[in-house]
């Protein structure tokens, strides 16, 4: 595919701040996660997919295969279980945490744009990051 090791940067976000309001955070934790505007890219390897995000603290990869639920270390005292879908341009990610909640992001390719739609179990609205390669 097109957009398979493309670099895709931070660019805007519609509705991020109130997604990020709705995860409850101490006030320190969620300024910096709204203000947070990494870049990523997606990679294949055989049937294993990697999502690099590129953060200020250095490069965090996560591996998956598609459909294969696998444990993440959101940070040190959160964790989730996720499962990756991948189908053509489209990637779904379903995050589920202890507590029964769930967010899932959808990233949508092409080659020049990485749209993220972002919706929570516990949350009405829907937000939206856009990344340009």
């Amino acid at each position: 595919m097109a957009f398979y090791g493309v670099l895709y940067k931070h660019d805007s976000n519609e509705n991020f701040e109130p997604f990020v309001k709705s995860l409850n955070l101490p006030d320190d934790k969620a300024a910096a996660y709204a203000s947070y505007k990494p870049s990523q890219k997606i990679e294949q390897n055989g049937d294993e997919y990697v999502i690099t995000t590129i953060a200020p603290q250095g490069p965090i990869l996560m591996k998956f295969k598609s459909g294969v639920e696998f444990e993440e270390q959101i940070s040190p005292d959160i964790s989730g279980k996720n499962t990756i879908t991948v189908d053509g341009n489209k990637v779904t990610q379903v995050q589920k945490f202890a507590d029964g909640k769930t967010i899932t992001y959808v990233r949508e390719y092409t080659p020049e744009k990485l749209v993220v739609t972002i919706t929570a179990s516990f949350w009405d609205g829907t937000a939206k990051r856009i990344y340009l390669a």
